[in-house]
């Protein structure tokens, strides 16, 4: 008996190790994915409002004027956002600027600018806005306190954090008033995120 043991024994070992092939190479399923490591997108509303503050006008910033703008405008902004919670923007950007003797009827044009809205918890959210015009008034849908208005397009060109990826385009409704002294920011429209672990 001990020695049909010790033959079934050799016979089970000499079987492992034939069945092991040094060549044998793991050859992945193209079509196979983890549902944990799919990559998606998905396209959610997306609206930002902020009050600004002017915080410096520079008429001498020479990197506007040698592009034909008359001064560089910084505007500090706080408020919130859809999906990133409390938030801050710095606008900056060149501008023809207010009563511009050299450029008669074109003193509210402005040029484009890159800006980052930055999340409380320090995700990012990258921003390209168009150039365009203020345009002195309202129309019938601003409050009668309303001064000026500019409505231009915004891209959304990426972020960190849940924001990786990020694109989408938002549109303007900002405007001045009479009763303070805030610029009044008020965007809609898409995102895009890219949903799943990397």
């Amino acid at each position: 008996m001990k020695a049909i043991l010790k033959i079934f024994f050799w016979m089970a070992a000499f079987s492992l190790v034939a069945g092991c092939d040094k060549t044998d190479e793991f050859i992945p399923d193209e079509d196979f994915q983890l549902k944990s490591v799919q990559l998606h997108e998905v396209t959610v509303p997306f609206e930002v409002n902020l009050l600004g503050q002017i915080t410096n006008v520079d008429l001498e910033a020479t990197e506007c004027t040698d592009e034909g703008y008359y001064c560089r405008v910084i505007v500090e902004s706080t408020g919130t956002a859809t999906h990133m919670g409390k938030v801050s923007l710095t606008f900056n950007f060149c501008t023809y600027g207010p009563d511009d003797p050299d450029v008669p009827g074109e003193d509210n044009k402005y040029a484009g600018s890159s800006a980052v809205l930055v999340a409380a918890n320090g995700d990012e959210l990258f921003l390209y806005l168009e150039g365009g015009t203020v345009i002195v008034g309202r129309t019938d849908d601003h409050p009668d306190y309303v001064v000026d208005y500019w409505r231009d397009p915004i891209e959304i060109l990426g972020g960190t954090g849940r924001f990786e990826g990020a694109s989408g385009t938002l549109q303007m409704d900002d405007f001045t008033t009479n009763i303070d002294t805030y610029t009044h920011h008020q965007w809609t429209g898409e995102i895009t995120l890219v949903k799943g672990k990397k």
